[in-house]
């Protein structure tokens, strides 16, 4: 009889654990449901753009987050006085059964149309809620709401011409002195679909803004010419204006490419282009063309975004030297007696001594220091505001990138690198990216007459 009940109770124990494990896993599985279906973390919200002022349309993107029941829901609403509108509503369903999450990451475009929805301009305020999946509460959903009070500004800014160059030919620069009724958030002056940007100028006033500009040196007709401004709330106001302008003086040169040119210089651009193909003179020509293109376009970006202050002061400096071509100058290249090819000397030649040190023409940042091309080693200066000098052909560079130099600081050593026949600097000068010619910045009496009497 004890050996019976002794068995029974070996028999009954493992029964009992199981029930017992049994019973925690199942316990185990309802706090994970638990943690899953009534968890209390909210979602993320995150906006793309800012929205304290609302002038016409606005597109702001919404980055909506939430890493554990995932994303129910999204609304937003704008609110003035007693009106009301609903500008979103998006619902976003689970993913699966009961436990399946919605999504956790979401991108929306928000379009925001003051007008378009019956407000009027004067104080109003957006709410935007997201929910998640959470059974948390009641309505369910873990909730992160945001209230941004916002302006709502439709009028854009007046824009008044002060003043603008009255005696300007082409390849030259100058200044254009304009006026804005209330801040704004950018401004500049189009000339032919070409963006110069506008800068303070607290010396002529509240309001008073200047924006260098550069005529290109084959300008034939002017289809464009205005200044535009943008407010806090996007409101562009535009004025356009009238600029008179005289055609420079074209001059012609005539270049002969030799057999001992090519041998020389083939070389050094096979290098750094293994795409040139062909003979010599058909090399020469893509270098003197689709690799001109593609340099043209690498120094534009490089003069994109202008620091917004004036760093450079008073006449800018000129290597010592004689010059050896000037700006604009028209070139024939001939190989054997006959043209193969025509291009435009955007620079200025200076020769001096063989690898004469290249001062900085005036204070600057460098935005380029490296290879380019047709100018070889070259180095590019950011004067501010729009105002930019390029120096190549050097046989070494000393300044790196991003580094700030002193007006006479020693940039490099002049050479031959590139397409240069003999050793000297070429020397350019761009305003927002349009080649100007150099010897108005070299002349004190100019920049005070045409560009520094206004700032």
């Amino acid at each position: 009889m004890e050996l019976e009940t002794s068995e029974k109770r070996k028999g009954k124990g493992p029964l009992w654990y199981g029930l017992l494990l049994g019973l925690l896993v199942v316990l185990a599985l309802a706090g994970w449901a638990g943690s899953r279906l009534f968890e209390t973390e909210k979602p993320q919200l995150t906006l793309g753009g800012e929205l304290s002022r609302l002038g016409g349309k606005r597109e702001v993107v919404l980055q909506l987050a939430d890493a554990r029941s995932g994303l129910r829901s999204l609304r937003v609403v704008m609110s003035q006085g007693s009106k009301t509108a609903v500008l979103l509503t998006k619902e976003y369903p689970r993913q699966g059964g009961m436990l399946g999450a919605g999504p956790h990451q979401l991108e929306e475009r928000l379009t925001v149309d003051p007008r378009a929805a019956g407000f009027t301009d004067g104080a109003a305020e957006l709410l935007i809620e997201v929910r998640d999946h959470s059974w948390w509460r009641i309505p369910p959903g873990n909730l992160t709401a945001l209230r941004i009070p916002v302006t709502i500004d439709s009028k854009p800014p007046v824009v008044s011409i002060v003043s603008v160059p009255q005696h300007i030919t082409t390849g030259s620069a100058g200044i254009v002195v304009y006026r804005v009724s209330k801040p704004v958030t950018e401004s500049g002056v189009v000339i032919n679909g070409h963006y110069n940007p506008g800068f303070p100028l607290p010396s002529q006033g509240a309001g008073a803004y200047g924006a260098m500009i550069g005529l290109p040196y084959d300008l034939q007709k002017l289809e464009e010419t205005a200044v535009t401004a943008v407010d806090q709330a996007g409101n562009i106001g535009k004025t356009a204006f009238t600029l008179p302008f005289r055609p420079g003086r074209v001059v012609r040169d005539r270049i002969t490419i030799s057999d001992e040119f090519l041998n020389a210089k083939l070389p050094e651009f096979a290098q750094h282009y293994p795409e040139l193909k062909g003979t010599p003179v058909e090399q020469y020509l893509m270098i003197n063309r689709a690799i001109r293109d593609k340099n043209y376009q690498t120094v534009q970006a490089a003069c994109k975004n202008s620091v917004p202050d004036r760093l450079w002061d008073g006449a800018f400096l000129r290597m010592p030297g004689s010059p050896k071509a000037g700006f604009a100058d028209v070139r024939s290249y001939l190989y054997q007696g006959k043209e193969i090819d025509v291009e435009t000397h955007l620079g200025v030649d200076i020769a001096s001594l063989e690898h004469a040190q290249v001062p900085a023409a005036n204070r600057g940042v460098v935005v380029f220091a490296d290879y380019l091309g047709i100018y070889g080693n070259t180095v590019i200066l950011d004067h501010g505001q729009g105002i930019f000098t390029l120096y190549s052909h050097m046989s070494q560079i000393n300044v790196t990138k991003g580094a700030k130099v002193e007006k006479g600081a020693t940039l490099g050593l002049t050479g031959t690198t590139g397409l240069a026949g003999g050793d000297h600097l070429h020397f350019s000068v761009l305003v927002s990216g349009v080649f100007v010619s150099p010897i108005e910045w070299w002349d004190a009496h100019w920049l005070q007459d045409n560009l520094l009497r206004f700032m």
